[in-house]
């Protein structure tokens, strides 16, 4: 079968170097490794020409003329891969990479059992931070180390139901012809949580492979109390907090869940946390606003 990988990028060639040789030192290669540049001005493509990663026959590179976002990316990548006839296909960040020779090889393996089942899939590598036991993101609320995941995993090494889209992300063709690309006017932030959705309405195999190391930089966390519950969250730049807040509205709602605690969750972050408060906090309320009313795409306001 098949194997296409998707990387989106912008501006971060650096961390894009890592991922790409990584993906050539895999004990399983890609049959195609499609890097999406959203637009850098940072000469990506001049440093990988130079470096010799565009004379790999396994590397196809793809400008595209505007930064559509992570949302965007992955909607075309995915659309590539698809149409050109693969299998499958393995979706990762630019400033994620495998954290293993065997990462590839490991949800490959997984894949293909599951297939035998299921041909609709979608299985994740484990999120690794950079001492290898933190879980860059939690699985549940349970699950945030190596350790406690190798307690949860079953016999063949999967937890399921619980995945950290788009970071060593593997889905089947199949699954693409039934729930269609990932929702580009989404922009950024959210994007893999609803594609996530669509799989398991679909009646898809979720699930994390825990033999499958994937690393990714574990973000800033600040920890919260809303009405006694203690809750982990990240505050950002104003304009990320909007499509943030925008996003999961939109998904939440759509999906008729509540998604007001949410957002009270993202102001106190944003009051407790953030340099630009109420900066922060307006587009926030605009980001909530534009969500409820299905408001989607770029914000060029």
């Amino acid at each position: 079968m098949k194997l296409a990988g998707v990387v989106v990028t912008y501006n971060r060639k650096k961390e894009l170097k890592k991922n790409l040789k990584a993906i050539l030192e895999q004990t399983v290669l890609v049959d195609k490794y499609f890097i999406i540049d959203n637009h850098s001005s940072d000469n990506t493509y001049e440093e990988l020409l130079q470096e010799g990663f565009l004379n790999n026959n396994i590397i196809e590179y793809i400008y595209l003329e505007e930064n559509i976002g992570g949302a965007g990316g992955f909607y075309t990548g995915v659309k590539i891969a698809y149409e050109q006839g693969y299998d499958f296909i393995c979706l990762m960040d630019d400033d994620g990479r495998p954290a293993n020779n065997n990462t590839i090889e490991e949800l490959l393996n997984s894949a293909q059992k599951l297939y035998k089942n299921n041909h609709k899939l979608m299985i994740n590598s484990l999120v690794v931070g950079d001492d290898k036991e933190t879980l860059s993101f939690s699985l549940g609320k349970k699950i945030r180390t190596v350790t406690s995941a190798n307690k949860m995993k079953d016999k063949n090494n999967l937890i399921f139901n619980v995945i950290n889209p788009f970071n060593g992300t593997l889905i089947s063709k199949e699954l693409i012809e039934e729930i269609g690309f990932p929702n580009k006017e989404l922009f950024i932030k959210g994007d893999e949580r609803d594609y996530n959705y669509r799989a398991k309405d679909a009646g898809a195999i979720i699930a994390t492979v825990v033999t499958s190391k994937y690393f990714h930089p574990i973000p800033d966390l600040h920890e919260i109390k809303i009405f006694g519950k203690t809750f982990f969250g990240a505050t950002e730049t104003p304009w990320k907090e909007f499509y943030k807040a925008r996003n999961i509205t939109y998904i939440a709602k759509k999906r008729n869940k509540r998604y007001k605690k949410n957002i009270l969750k993202q102001i106190l972050l944003a009051i407790m946390f953030n340099n630009k408060k109420m900066e922060t906090i307006k587009m926030i309320v605009k980001g909530y606003n534009q969500g409820k009313k299905g408001i989607l795409g770029i914000n060029r306001s």
